[in-house]
């Protein structure tokens, strides 16, 4: 009994340790303005953590308090203490760089006072014979806490991610990958006292664990590899070995004891593609995880409670098929997200209605080593990168303002050579043709054929230089344009003008005619396209206008550089009036070129 209570001293040891682990891979994700916030952040909210545990949660948990609770079970109590510490570390780790910390700090006494013990109520309540763990009666299985803190964590993080909305800035690099590495070893190396520090200690499992929980984080670390590879991510492969890692950690934490070694690495790499995967969603709905708890924790979690039947040798079951035990992992997992998820979003809503979570979007540029801590160095830091900024700022502003000169200039010049042709040789033809007329001869004829010609491929080089139905304004340009090229060759081309567009000044004008003129160029040469639209219409805000020109041509993929359509070029011009363009386009969808203009700003 003795040796048992040292062995899981030393698993809570190990497991505490972890906390550093947590602080450097937090650290090493965050941004350098930021660092020094995480980590305080991780020292106060696990202060909160043993306060509240101590003092309530390990007697919802467990039905013991720590006034009348046997000796014995000090080593318990001390274990789960830092269970429930890594539970809350996750969640405010993922929030971190525009969170505050005072809304952190009241999340975690809810987190570590009741929705973490009540959930391990329900699956580990009668571990010490205290409590009725109902969803443990009902065959629900968790070996060392897939569930009870890594899903459960999961699901506060995914709730308070929902409620506190993405960063201003979320492609500013990691600060420091070297030390985020460092926390991966040293949370890795914690992971087999967290493992090891199973409710039921068997010592003589624990070679078994040991060696589970390091093949699971090996092999997930290779199927997320893998899924990285499938998705051809060049270049982004360090989160999928961090992502891997720690989700083939998670997964196997729920089977550690109770499956073999190649089971381990099966769930271990199944973990790893899952939380690689996972990152799409959180791209696609725009949730913003500043060091993929979720994939990590959340989805890694999962996994692992929904592979354990499959994969346990079957004398572990609790019931009597490993599909009726499917069923009871799929019931814990359900009630783990109806009582964690449910219970956070409330919790940060209604968090966020008082105290509020963000700090402001001034506060979030500063970083919140400055505004919850006042250091000094980021001070001379932030001043610095300002005055660069600003510098910055200033010649893009005069660039710009050069750019639109150079440009304004040489449509003026273009106008004049037009205007000159059109004066000049223009009128010269037109008399030429005149006098042809008069004279009846077969010569005369196709003299009269070859000069109609050339007044013709005339009208066209004056068009390219200084189009004339712009002088009538953009909107009568762009219908010329649409309408020259509707009905040439069975090619659809039209005109839909959903508000109405803005009296942009000339440069700008001719700039957008360009744009639009360069796109449909490239829908007839390139798309193989039977229809093109050009919409214009606001944006959202109304503070931009878009202009759109949509085909239903073959596509391209975006990641092939194909030459010979000007792709750069059109940015650049985009950009030079103060706009964006945006091509969106897969092979065999078609292609929708979008064009969004600033309005109504200096």
């Amino acid at each position: 009994m003795i040796t048992q209570q040292i062995w899981v001293l030393i698993c809570g040891a190990l497991v505490f340790f972890m906390q550093a682990g947590f602080t450097c891979y937090e650290a090493g994700f965050v941004q350098s303005k930021n660092v020094i916030s995480v980590s305080i952040e991780n020292l106060l909210t696990f202060m909160i953590t043993v306060a509240m545990f101590i003092s309530i949660g390990y007697y919802l948990m467990f039905g013991e308090s720590i006034i009348s609770m046997p000796s014995s079970h000090y080593s318990y109590l001390f274990l789960h203490i830092m269970f429930a510490a890594v539970a809350v570390t996750i969640f405010a780790g993922a929030m971190s760089e525009r969170s505050k910390i005072t809304a952190l700090l009241t999340a975690s006494i809810f987190a570590a006072g009741l929705i973490y013990p009540v959930y391990g109520r329900f699956v580990w309540g009668d571990a010490l014979g205290g409590n009725f763990a109902w969803l443990h009666q009902l065959g629900f299985m968790d070996y060392a806490g897939a569930s009870v803190v890594h899903t459960t964590a999961g699901f506060i993080t995914l709730a308070g991610l929902i409620i506190v909305g993405s960063r201003t800035s979320t492609r500013t690099g990691k600060s420091n990958i070297p030390l985020a590495t460092l926390g991966v070893f040293i949370l890795w190396f914690g992971w087999l006292g967290f493992n090891g520090g199973n409710q039921q200690v068997d010592l003589d499992q624990m070679g078994l664990v040991f060696l589970n929980t390091t093949l699971s984080a090996s092999f997930g670390m290779m199927g997320a590899l893998v899924a990285n590879l499938l998705r051809r991510r060049k270049g982004r492969y360090l989160i999928s070995i961090f992502n891997g890692v720690l989700g083939g950690l998670v997964a196997v934490t729920a089977v550690s004891g109770w499956c073999h070694p190649l089971s381990a690495v099966i769930i271990g790499f199944i973990a790893g593609v899952c939380a690689d995967l996972s990152t799409l969603i959180l791209e696609r709905y725009g949730i913003d995880d500043v060091v993929n708890a979720i994939p990590a924790h959340l989805v890694g979690g999962i996994c692992g409670v929904l592979l354990l039947p499959w994969f346990i040798d079957k004398q572990y079951l609790l019931c009597d098929s490993r599909m009726e035990q499917f069923g009871a992992q799929c019931l814990g997992l359900m009630v783990n997200f109806g009582w964690a998820f449910g219970l956070s979003l409330l919790m940060f809503w209604a968090i966020n209605k008082t105290i509020g979570i963000r700090v402001s979007g001034e506060d979030e540029k500063k970083g919140l080593n400055i505004v919850e801590f006042n250091d000094i160095y980021s001070w001379e830091n932030y001043m610095e990168v300002s005055s660069y900024e600003s510098q910055i700022n200033e010649k893009n502003r005069l660039l710009m303002k050069q750019s639109k000169l150079l440009t304004k200039t040489e449509a003026q010049e273009k106008e004049n050579l037009a205007r000159s042709l059109h004066d000049g040789l223009g009128q010269s033809l037109a008399a030429l043709k005149l006098l042809l007329k008069m004279n009846d001869s077969e010569l005369s004829r196709k003299a009269l054929d070859l000069t109609e010609t050339s007044i013709g491929e005339m009208r066209n080089v004056l068009n390219d230089l200084h189009p004339a139905w712009l002088d009538e304004g953009l909107t009568k340009a762009l219908a010329y344009m649409t309408e020259s090229l509707d009905g040439i060759y069975g090619f659809e081309c039209s005109l839909d003008v959903q508000d109405h567009v803005p009296d942009f000044d000339e440069t700008v004008s001719l700039n957008i005619y360009r744009l639009i003129q360069e796109s449909l160029t490239n829908v007839v040469k390139h798309s193989e396209a039977t229809r093109a639209v050009v919409t214009c219409s606001f944006g959202p805000t109304k503070t931009s206008y878009t202009f759109t020109v949509a085909d239903n041509g073959i596509g391209f993929d975006p990641a092939v550089i194909i030459h010979g359509i000007g792709l750069d070029s059109m940015k650049d011009r985009a950009r030079m009036i103060g706009g964006d363009l945006h091509i969106i386009t897969k092979p065999g969808k078609g292609t929708k070129v979008e064009i969004e203009v600033p309005y109504g700003e200096d």
